[in-house]
This record gives C-alpha cells, structure tokens and sequence, in this order.
C-alpha cells in the first residue's frame, strides 16, 4: 500500500494499519484540542487574558471596548477548532484508518498558525509572559511528524523487523 493510499483510503473503516503509537498519541492531541477548543470558545475572555496572556486593551471613553472584538474572533476561532475536535472523535469512533489524514492535517495546520502569527506578529508589550500556544507550537508540529511517519508504517513491517 502506497503513502497516498494509506493517507486517502478509497474506503473509510476502522482498520487502523499504523503503529499503536501514533494512535495513542492522537487521543492525547484529542485531550488537548479538547481543553483548548472548549477554552476559546466557551471562556469569558476567550482565554485571551487568563492563558495566552494577552493585555487588556484601555477603553477609551466613548468609543466601543476593543477587547470584545478580540473575545468574539477568539470565540469563532474556538468554533472552528470544536468542529475539527469533532471529526477528530468521528474518525477515532468509526474511521481509525483515516488517522494518517488526521495526522497530516495537524502538520498542515500547526505551520499555518505560526504563519499567521509571523504575518500578524504581537511584540512583548502584548503580553503580561510568553503563552503557552508560543511556546508549544514547534515541538507539538515535532511531535505531529513524528506521529504521521509512525501512522503511515504499517504493523506488519514493524512485526518482520524484530
């Protein structure tokens, strides 16, 4: 089976082909996406102040509070992800051999976002400390290829090597 076919099956199933491994990791990116979807988009704030630490922006008397266009594309940007977040639990559900898709949508995205923080940088006086998606993007995109190269890698290839 080709590298394309394992990434676009013709048929969806659950006959995950993959090492375990990547597997498992997968549930701990669920575990994550899961906290931070539901952060952005249910959260006062949108965990603009509270997590990434961004500042409060002064109001100035008269006009409207800048920092509630900020929460609402927060929030919006929180709905996109709990609309990834749930195809990611159809896929672990029904459709595990898609997981090497998954995979690859994640090394896709993660760059994505560091673009759009590079396009749209936010210098040091934005922030009270450094947040946590600045710090985590580049190990978790690491992490991401490990995962896809261990997805793609079919058992019994793995079996006839030890």
């Amino acid at each position: 089976m080709t590298v394309i076919e394992k990434l676009f099956p013709k048929q969806a199933n659950n006959q995950y082909q993959g090492s375990p491994i990547a597997l498992y990791g997968f549930y701990l990116i669920i575990a994550i996406y899961s906290f931070r979807s539901l952060v952005h988009f249910l959260a006062e704030d949108a965990g603009i102040n509270n997590i990434a630490s961004i500042i409060l922006f002064p109001v100035i008397e008269g006009a409207p509070d800048p920092n509630n266009v900020i929460y609402l594309f927060a929030s919006l940007w929180g709905s996109s992800q709990l609309l990834m977040l749930f195809m990611f639990y159809i896929c672990m559900w029904r459709y595990r051999n898609l997981l090497p898709l998954l995979w690859l949508t994640l090394v896709i995205e993660m760059p994505l976002r560091m673009a759009a923080g590079t396009m749209h940088p936010l210098s040091a006086p934005y922030y009270e400390y450094q947040p946590p998606g600045a710090v985590a993007n580049l190990p978790l995109l690491g992490f991401a290829c490990i995962m896809l190269v261990l997805s793609l890698r079919s058992q019994t290839s793995q079996t006839k090597r030890s």
